[in-house]
This record gives C-alpha cells, structure tokens and sequence, in this order.
C-alpha cells in the first residue's frame, strides 16, 4: 500500500493536469492522483489508495490529519471519496471539524456537494468520532467558538459568489474590518484576484 509520495526524489516528476488532479511518474510508472486543492503546494504527499472493482485510485493529501479526516467522511453513509475530497477542498480540515463540533449544519451546506440531509448525518455520524481525533487545533467546547452563528455578511456574500468559506474568510482577514460592508467586499475580490 502506499503511504506518502515525496516531489523531491531524482526518480519522479510531479505534474498538476487540473485544479485536483496530479499526475506523476516514478522510475517510469505514471500514477494519476486526485488531490485536496489545499495540498498543491506542498512537496510530500500522504496519499489513501482506494481498490474497488471499477479501478483503483488514489487520493493525496497534504498531511496525515487531512488523511484521517477524508477516511472519517468516507464512514459517512452517502459519502463516497470525491465528495469528500470536494468537502475538504471548500474548507481547511480544523474548521470542518468546529462546524460538525458545534453541530453548525449552515455552514456544512456551505461545503460542495452537502446538502441538508448529509449535513445532519455529518453531523450525528462524527461528532463523537471528531472529539476523539487529535487535531492540531485545541478546540473547547466554547460559545466563542461558534464563530459562524454571527457569519460575516461579507463572507456570506463572497461565498454567494462562488468562493469557498475558507478563501472568503482567509481575504477578508487581511480587509480594513472599519470599511463597510461594500468596500471590504471589493477588497477582498481584488486580493483573491
């Protein structure tokens, strides 16, 4: 089974084909992996090899706690392995894990792919299973939190826009917060390019 993949060795070459996928070739085997948009950058990769009688597949991720999480969605009854690659690609790993904590099903449906009905078996299939994973967040079971019950106007708008919960949040973080609403959204537009 393969475990990781690293860019850095003499023998392999890395190329990005489309925005989630990654094709490379090691001493002359090519492999075709779908990846977490979020693990582009990296140059190691832990990778879930997926066999079923279709064909086999493989999924890269860019640590081992984005890994387990893809292998705790995928216990979800509905949820198969390209729509839990989608839910980890609309938003970072420790915030899917405070919006199913907090039992925040808006935000869920945020995430491509969930609906309402899987929000709510997210929701009551991995709240415990989450509680028990070691995540490198430290997240109490805290009121403050629950950031997303007094969402961000101007996140909501740039997710109405197409943009995901975490590229929103992560643009709007570096706008002048004393803008109005308005201005903060133009704002971030331009940085998000």
């Amino acid at each position: 089974m393969i475990i990781s993949l690293k860019r850095e060795s003499k023998f392999s070459k890395f190329f990005l084909s489309s925005k989630q996928t990654l094709i490379f070739s090691i001493r002359g085997i090519t492999f075709f992996s779908s990846i977490s948009i979020f693990s582009l950058f990296f140059t190691s990769f832990n990778i879930r090899f997926i066999l079923r009688e279709d064909g086999a597949t493989l999924y890269g991720f860019k640590d081992s706690e984005t890994r387990k999480f893809f292998d705790l969605l995928t216990t979800v009854s509905g949820i198969g392995p390209k729509l839990a690659m989608g839910i980890l690609d609309g938003d970072d790993v420790d915030n899917i894990a405070k919006y199913i904590l907090s039992k925040d099903e808006k935000s869920l449906t945020k995430l491509p792919g969930v609906g309402k009905k899987t929000a709510q078996r997210i929701i009551v299939e991995l709240k415990d299973k989450v509680e028990k994973l070691d995540l490198s967040f430290k997240c109490e079971k805290d009121e403050s939190l629950i950031f997303e019950k007094n969402e961000d106007p101007a996140v909501e708008a740039l997710i109405s826009l197409g943009y995901n919960v975490y590229d929103a949040k992560k643009s709007l973080e570096k706008v002048d917060a004393s803008l109005d609403i308005s201005e903060r959204i133009k704002e971030a537009l331009k940085l998000m390019g």
